[in-house]
């Protein structure tokens, strides 16, 4: 589903809520909250899963659509992967995929790459990693 007022990724390593929801602000370039990490006038919502396997925490960044991210993916991806210091996975739509997605690898040295994933009950890991 291509939904223009949410994105998802996976960091490495699990981090505080307030360092992930600063770093989501500004990859994202709109002010963002959390559940225990309130703002003011904030314009969208970072909500933060945990995961036993593969990369260890989950971001569902969701905005108003009065104020949208104008930025892409890729962008938001590369910028949390810098201001985390950790890899970031993601998946976009790829209709000749098999699978019909396409998951990519930003790092903090600002490379992307495509990958191959793993998906666990609970959770995303890269294939080859166990």
């Amino acid at each position: 589903m291509d939904d223009p007022n949410y994105m998802n990724f996976f960091v490495e390593r699990p981090a505080s809520e307030a360092s992930v929801a600063a770093a989501c602000t500004r990859a994202c370039g709109v002010p963002l909250e959390s559940d225990n990490h309130a703002v003011d006038d904030a314009d969208g919502y970072v909500q933060i899963t945990e995961y036993m396997y593969g990369f260890e925490m989950g971001l569902c960044i969701i905005w108003s659509p009065a104020s949208p991210v104008t930025r892409s993916q890729e962008a938001v991806a590369r910028a949390i992967a810098r201001e985390l210091g950790q890899r970031v996975l993601f998946d976009i739509e790829d209709p000749t995929a098999d699978s019909g997605e396409r998951w990519i690898l930003a790092t903090p040295d600002d490379t992307i790459s495509t990958v191959d994933v793993v998906e666990y009950d609970d959770g995303v890991g890269l294939s080859g990693s166990d």
